[in-house]
């Protein structure tokens, strides 16, 4: 009776129990989330020693080891348990496929129905931007995700950010890390290059500080309330961002070094247009931050090979009749 006693006395509240668990998942190491294409979960090695002690204890470390789900490919959404549905709430995704192929590939999120953030980690060797519309089923579920962070887009252009807009009309956050960046400009996909090192981070907060395009295109995100972007840079420009006098949102090297010196009153024309831009309706913060890239490795054009197939006719380039007509750990 005495020894029925004393293990009762042992046992601790689930909901306290619950919250031993969390507090350890926060305090041991993850791995660095800013490496794409690779889970920055804790390693699963640091669960097993909860995973061994008790029932209660597997099953609330399984609960907390799975509120994030690393899928290396659209199947391993087909085998997600039903108690995913409860647990998950951050959806980490790699897409290694390329938008030029016509192979359409559906990421169903169906199964993550309390779903807050999801990341989508593309190859920045292909061709991807349009993938993004793979992760758009069911809109019940992509209409509430809150974060949204997408890294390695081969082409960041203002009509990727429409189909965020049109996609995830519940966020709050959107962060975005790729090697180039649009100007405003000369309306195109650039490797921003500077005279100097600019600063680890430019913050706008009274100022809209997206390129115009992006402010349009995200203007139905109602209650988006931060943008971080994260873009490539390289030495060797004319430019310098210390200090951002001229409200630097993307503008590519070439279009500042000329426009801004050769046309009178353009860059103070430009610079008020700035100021003025109107965004979405609750952002409050735009945060811009850097990674020094190597300009030769920096994909900047990326040549579809399909374009490359023999002629239906059997002409060649050579012929001349006068025709005119020529894409960790699992879970």
């Amino acid at each position: 009776m005495a020894e029925s006693l004393d293990n009762h006395r042992l046992q601790l509240p689930t909901e306290l129990v619950r919250e031993v668990v969390q507090y350890y998942a926060h305090v041991i190491e993850w791995r660095n989330a800013d490496i794409p294409r690779q889970s920055y979960k804790p390693r699963w090695s640091d669960y097993q020693s909860l995973i061994l002690a008790s029932k209660v204890l597997r099953q609330l470390a399984l609960e907390t080891w799975f509120e994030v789900f690393y899928a290396q490919s659209s199947d391993d959404l087909q085998d997600a348990w039903p108690e995913f549905s409860l647990w998950t709430r951050e959806l980490h995704c790699v897409e290694l496929d390329t938008d030029l192929e016509s192979r359409p590939v559906q990421w169903n999120l169906q199964a993550f129905r309390r779903l807050d953030k999801l990341r989508v980690d593309f190859d920045a060797t292909k061709s991807n931007a349009m993938l993004l519309m793979r992760f758009d089923h069911p809109r019940v579920v992509v209409s509430q995700i809150k974060q949204l962070e997408i890294y390695d887009l081969s082409w960041p252009s203002p009509m990727m950010l429409r189909l965020v807009g049109d996609a995830f009309s519940g966020l709050h956050t959107l962060k975005l890390a790729q090697d180039l960046v649009w100007c405003s400009l000369c309306n195109i996909c650039r490797f921003a290059t500077f005279k100097d090192h600019p600063p680890e981070e430019i913050v706008y907060e009274k100022v809209v500080g997206l390129p115009q395009y992006y402010a349009v295109n995200l203007m139905s995100l109602t209650r988006l309330h931060t943008v971080q972007l994260t873009v490539g840079y390289g030495l060797g420009g004319t430019t310098s961002l210390c200090p951002n006098d001229d409200i630097w949102t993307g503008e590519c090297d070439a279009c500042m070094d000329m426009m801004f010196a050769t046309w009178l009153g353009f860059k103070s024309e430009w610079i008020g247009k700035k100021k003025l831009l109107q965004g979405p309706p609750s952002l409050k913060c735009v945060r811009w931050r850097f990674r020094q890239r190597d300009a030769a490795e920096v994909i900047t054009d990326i040549v579809d090979e399909s374009d490359e197939v023999d002629d239906p006719t059997g002409q060649t380039e050579d012929d001349d009749d006068g025709d005119d007509d020529d894409a960790g750990d699992d879970g």
